[in-house]
């Protein structure tokens, strides 16, 4: 009759042991699984929250090799040190304006350095040296083609009080455009007043919304 309150009894020292076992990364601090050390987790592990993560830790960051994911699609897959990207990775973008691009190579304190090679769905790659998440190597044409694309753009709408227009997506394979007028340009980004903003949600109308030149058109 004694085993029954004993075996309760471990099994609440074990849940307590693993609720008090700290991961430091903010967007992992919901549920954790793995070794654990001084209340921290230690070794193998696996840690969610808004993103998750499988793979090394030391003190309670992440540390050694491991992969992390986000909830849009976004990976990483290679070394830390203490929380950063460092040494070698692949990051991988999932949805949004880098959609299928892709960066192999180098990382220190969590941004691109050394040599690396970047990849577009095109098929385009630039392979080289970078610094400070900045590639420095010869551009490709379609690197150039780029930046001409993006000159283009920020001088036909970062003006105010020209009338602009975005497709916007709309589940699978569908699209509605949300329509607007430049009120305010600062840096490299338009600050653009939401007139018709479609029936699904995107923004509110009268709002502002901010982004870079390339997201809008100029349109009557």
């Amino acid at each position: 009759m004694r085993l029954l309150p004993l075996l309760l009894l471990l099994a609440i020292c074990v849940s307590a042991r693993a609720q008090t076992c700290r991961v430091l990364d903010p967007e992992l601090q919901g549920r954790y699984s793995g070794g654990c050390a001084n209340g921290l987790a230690e070794g193998e592990g696996t840690a969610s929250g808004s993103a998750e993560y499988r793979g090394e830790f030391h003190l309670g960051r992440k540390h050694g090799k491991g992969v992390k994911t986000w909830a849009n699609g976004d990976r990483y897959e290679g070394a830390f040190v203490e929380d950063r990207r460092e040494g070698f990775g692949t990051y991988t973008w999932g949805r949004g304006k880098w959609q299928g691009e892709r960066y192999e190579g180098g990382y220190s304190r969590d941004q691109r350095h050394g040599f690396g090679t970047y990849r577009w769905p095109s098929g385009d790659y630039y392979a080289g040296p970078w610094d400070s998440d900045v590639a420095t190597g010869p551009p490709t044409g379609m690197m150039l083609a780029r930046s001409k694309f993006a000159e283009e753009a920020r001088a036909a709408v970062a003006k105010e009080g020209v009338k602009v227009c975005r497709e916007m997506p709309v589940g699978i394979g569908n699209w509605e455009w949300v329509r607007g007028v430049v009120v305010a340009v600062k840096d490299d980004q338009v600050g653009v007043r939401i007139d018709e903003p479609g029936k699904y949600g995107h923004f509110k109308a009268g709002e502002t919304a901010w982004s870079e030149p390339t997201e809008w058109t100029p349109c009557l």
